[in-house]
C-alpha cells in the first residue's frame, strides 16, 4: 500500500470519528484548546531568555533545573557513535581477478625467458660455438615489467635444459594456484610465502631449481583478499547507527552548575534543553497575554457564529481556523529567537490559506489577530505589525479568485514584493541605517518565498486531511482524465455527455447568482456517477439495445432507477470525493416523483390507485444553491432534449413548467435560494437552451399522470414514451 493511500485512510478515519461529536461541544472544546495554546505560546516569550554562557565560561551562580526533563545529549551521542565506528575492523573481500592476473604474469615471464634462452641457444648452435648462459642472463636482466631476480636465479633459468625450465614453470604455476585458492591478505603475506615455499619443496626439482622457483613465486605472489572500502564504510555506519541516543534526565531542583564551576559541553546541552533564563518572571504580563488570547478566541468564535454559517456548521473548518491561529502564533514566537526576526513570519501564507479555505472575511480577521500576536512577541514594534498586516491582507485579496495552483505562486511573489517594500518603508520609522535597510529588504524577500512554501504545503495537507472542496481541488476533480469521469465516458457515454452539458448550464446559472461556479460545474459532472452500476437502464445509454424496462414491472424499474442515487453516494464516498459533491449527488433528484413509472404503474395496477409516495426518490431535498442549480439543470436539459420540434416558445414553456412544478412540490423548502435567484437561474437556462436542437422523447403531461390519457396512439409513440421514463 502506498503512503498517500495510508494517510488518506487515516484522515478519513479521523474525520469519521470526529463527526460523532456534537458540533457545539466540538466548537467549545476547540475554542478552549485554542485559547490555552495561544496563551502558552505567547506567554513563553515573556519567560526568561537563555543564560549568556558558553562552553569554558565560569558559572556566576548556582543553576538548578526548574523542571524534570528527559532529552538527548546530541554531542555525547555523536562522540559515542564516532567511537563505535572507529572500533570497527576493516572489511575484506575476495578479489577473483587476482588469480588470473598472477598466473598470467607468471606465464608471461616464463614465455619471455623461454624465448630468450631459445634464441641464444639457436645462435650458438648456428655459430658452431658452445652455448654461453651469460648472454641469456644479460637479456633476462633487461626484461621490461618483470620482477627483479637475483643473479643466481637468472643463471639457473638461463642454464637449465629446456625440459627442466618447463618443469620449473609448471612447479611455480601449480604452487601459486594452490596458494591463491585461499585468502591471502597483506598481513598474511609472509605466512603465505612460507606455504608457497613448502609446496615448491615437494616438487620434482633439484636444489638449484627449488631456490629459483621460491624466489620467482615470492616475487609474483600478491594478496587476493583486500579491504573493501564501501563495505568497511557501511559497517562503520551500521555500528554508529546502533548506538542508542544518549538520553539524559534532569530532575526538578537538580543542580546543573555550581557557582564558579566551569561550563562543559554537557552542561550547555542541559541548559539548552531546559531553556533556562536570566530575566525575572513577569506574571502581570503573562496574565495580560492570557486576557488578550481569550479576547482573540471569543472574537473569532463570535464572528464565525454571526457571519460564517459555513464554518459554524463544519467541524473541519472550525479546526482549520483554530489551527491557523495557533500555527501563526507559534511562528511568531519562533521568529523572535536569534538570529531570526518577526519580519520573517509568513503572514501572506495565512492570507492565502484563510481566503482559499475559509473565505476572505474570516481570513482578514485571522490576519489581524495573528499580526497582533506578532506584535506581542516582537516587543510591540510598529514595523512588525505593519509588515504582517499588509502582507497578509494583500495576499488575501490576490487569491480571492484563485483557479489554479500557479495562482498561489504568483500571489506569493506579489505579496512578497509588497512585504519587501513595506519592510523597507517601515524600517525607516526607526531611523535604521542603510545596512539595516538592506537587511529588512532581504528579510522581506525571504518572507515572500517562505509564504509560498508554507501556503502550498499546508493547502495540500488540509485538502487531504479534511477532504475540502477548495477551488484547486474542484479544478482537479473536473479534469476529464480523472478515473471516475473516464469510466463514466466509457461505460455510460450518454450520461457523460448529459453531465458535461449540465455542467455548462450549472456554471452559467451559478455565475448569475453569485454561487460557487466550480462546485456547480463539478457537481454536475459527478451527479450521475451512480449510473455506472447499471448504465443500460437509462435511456441516454441505450444505443442499439432493447430497453430492459420493457421486460420488468414498473415497481422493479422504480427500484433500478432510484438506486442510482444511492449507488452514486456510495461510489463518491469510496472515491473520497468532498462532502459538497456527495451532497449534490444525494440531492440532485430531491424527493421528486418518478412520473413515468408512477403513471405506468397506475395504468397497469389491477388493485386500483398506486401510492405516489412509493415512487418518490429517497434522497434529500437540495440545501445548497449549487445543489438546486444541479437539480434544475438535470431536469431542464433532459426535458428540452425530449422535444421533437423545439422552438423558443416550447423551450421556454417547458422550462417554466419544470420550475413551477418543483416549487409546488416543495423541493426548494430546505435550500437557501431566494425566489429572485430562482428567477435568474430560469432565465439563464432559457437563454442557454435555445441552442439545443437535438431531440428526445416527450415528458408525459399532467393529464397522463392522472390517468386521463391512456397513452400515445401508435406503437412507435408508446415505445418512445416507455424509454422516456428511464431518462
Amino acid at each position: 500500500m502506498k503512503l498517500p493511500s495510508i494517510m488518506e485512510r487515516a484522515a478519513a478515519s479521523v474525520r469519521h470519528s470526529v463527526n460523532f461529536i456534537d458540533i457545539r461541544i466540538f466548537a467549545a472544546v476547540t475554542a478552549v484548546i485554542t485559547f490555552m495554546v495561544v496563551w502558552a505560546v505567547l506567554a513563553s516569550a515573556y519567560l526568561p531568555a537563555q543564560y549568556d554562557l558558553k562552553e569554558g565560561d565560569v558559572s556566576p551562580e548556582v543553576i538548578t533545573a526548574p523542571r524534570t526533563l528527559t532529552f538527548e545529549n546530541k554531542a555525547e551521542t555523536e562522540r559515542r557513535r564516532q567511537q563505535a565506528a572507529d572500533e570497527v575492523s576493516e572489511v575484506f573481500a575476495f578479489d577473483p581477478e587476482v588469480l588470473p592476473l598472477v598466473t598470467g604474469n607468471i606465464n608471461g615471464f616464463f614465455d619471455e625467458a623461454w624465448r630468450i634462452v631459445g634464441e641464444e641457444r639457436a645462435a650458438a648452435q648456428a655459430a658452431s660455438q658452445p652455448y654461453d648462459p651469460a648472454r641469456a642472463v644479460d637479456r633476462l636482466r633487461q626484461m621490461e615489467g618483470q620482477p627483479e631476480l637475483s643473479e643466481v636465479t637468472l643463471k639457473t633459468i638461463a642454464g637449465v635444459e629446456p625440459e627442466r625450465l618447463a618443469q620449473l614453470h609448471r612447479a611455480v604455476l601449480d604452487s601459486m594456484k594452490r596458494i591463491l585458492q585461499g585468502n591471502v591478505t597483506e598481513t598474511s603475506l609472509g605466512t603465505d610465502n612460507d606455504r608457497l615455499q613448502a609446496l615448491l619443496l615437494t616438487m620434482a626439482l633439484n636444489d638449484q631449481e627449488e631456490a629459483a622457483a621460491i624466489e620467482i613465486g615470492h616475487a609474483f605472489l600478491e594478496p587476493n583478499y583486500k579491504i573493501d572500502q564501501d563495505k568497511t564504510r557501511q559497517a562503520k555506519e551500521e555500528a554508529a547507527s546502533k548506538v542508542q541516543p544518549v538520553v539524559v534526565t534532569v530532575r526538578n531542583g537538580e543542580t546543573i552548575l555550581s557557582r564558579g564551576q566551569v561550563v562543559t559541553a554537557d552542561n550547555m546541552a542541559t541548559l539548552e534543553a531546559l531553556g533556562l533564563t536570566q530575566q525575572e518572571e513577569k506574571y502581570g504580563a503573562i496574565a495580560g497575554i492570557g486576557l488578550l488570547a481569550l479576547i482573540e478566541v471569543l472574537l473569532t468564535a463570535g464572528f464565525i457564529y454571526q457571519f460564517e454559517a459555513r464554518v459554524r456548521d463544519s467541524r473541519s473548518l472550525q479546526f482549520i481556523a483554530a489551527s491557523l491561529l495557533i500555527l501563526f502564533a507559534v511562528l511568531g514566537r519562533v521568529s523572535v529567537i536569534e538570529p531570526l526576526t518577526p519580519m520573517l513570519v509568513p503572514m501572506a501564507a495565512l492570507g492565502i490559506l484563510g481566503t482559499i479555505l475559509l473565505r476572505t472575511r474570516l481570513s482578514m480577521i485571522l490576519v489581524v489577530l495573528a499580526s497582533i500576536n506578532v506584535a506581542i512577541v516582537g516587543g510591540s514594534e510598529a514595523q512588525y505589525v505593519l509588515i504582517a498586516l499588509i502582507g497578509g491582507m494583500s495576499a488575501a485579496f490576490l487569491v480571492t479568485n484563485v483557479t489554479q495552483r500557479s495562482d498561489i505562486l504568483r500571489a506569493g511573489l506579489v505579496a512578497g514584493a509588497i512585504v519587501t517594500a513595506t519592510a523597507a518603508g517601515a524600517g525607516q520609522l526607526s531611523d535604521n541605517s542603510w545596512s539595516q535597510l538592506v537587511n529588512n529588504i532581504l528579510w522581506g524577500g525571504a518572507n515572500g518565498i517562505l509564504s509560498i512554501i508554507v501556503a502550498m504545503g499546508l493547502l495540500s495537507v488540509y485538502e487531504m486531511v479534511f477532504n475540502l472542496a477548495t477551488p484547486l481541488r474542484l479544478l482537479e476533480l473536473g479534469d476529464p482524465t480523472r478515473h471516475l469521469l473516464k469510466e463514466l465516458m466509457m461505460k455510460a457515454p450518454g450520461t457523460y455527455n448529459h453531465s458535461i452539458l449540465m455542467g455548462n448550464l450549472a456554471e452559467s446559472a451559478a455565475e448569475a447568482i453569485g454561487a460557487n461556479v466550480l462546485l456547480a460545474r463539478v457537481g454536475a459532472y459527478y451527479h450521475d456517477i451512480g449510473k455506472l452500476n447499471r448504465p443500460e437502464y437509462f435511456i441516454e445509454n441505450q444505443f442499439h439495445v432493447r430497453n430492459p424496462h420493457d421486460r420488468i414491472t414498473p415497481s422493479l424499474s422504480r427500484l433500478a432507477i432510484k438506486s442510482h442515487v444511492r449507488d452514486g453516494v456510495n461510489l463518491a464516498v469510496s472515491e473520497g470525493l468532498p462532502p459538497e459533491i456527495i451532497d449534490i449527488i444525494e440531492e440532485h433528484h430531491g424527493t421528486t416523483v418518478l412520473s413515468y413509472f408512477y403513471h405506468k404503474a397506475q395504468e397497469s395496477s389491477p388493485a386500483g390507485p398506486v401510492d405516489e409516495e412509493t415512487y418518490r426518490y429517497d434522497g434529500k431535498k437540495p440545501r445548497s444553491r449549487e445543489a438546486v442549480i444541479v437539480m434544475m439543470a438535470d431536469s431542464v436539459e433532459a426535458a428540452v432534449r425530449s422535444l421533437e420540434h423545439p422552438t423558443v416558445r416550447s423551450i421556454n414553456a417547458i422550462i417554466r413548467g419544470i420550475f413551477d412544478q418543483r416549487l409546488r412540490d416543495g423541493q426548494f423548502s430546505e435550500s437557501r435560494m431566494t425566489f429572485g435567484e430562482l428567477e435568474k437561474v430560469r432565465k439563464v437556462f432559457e437563454k442557454s437552451m435555445q441552442g439545443f436542437g437535438a431531440t428526445r422523447i416527450p415528458y408525459p403531461d399532467n393529464d397522463k399522470r392522472k390517468g386521463k390519457d391512456k397513452g400515445p396512439p401508435d406503437d412507435l409513440a408508446r415505445r418512445r414514451e416507455k424509454k422516456r421514463g428511464t431518462a
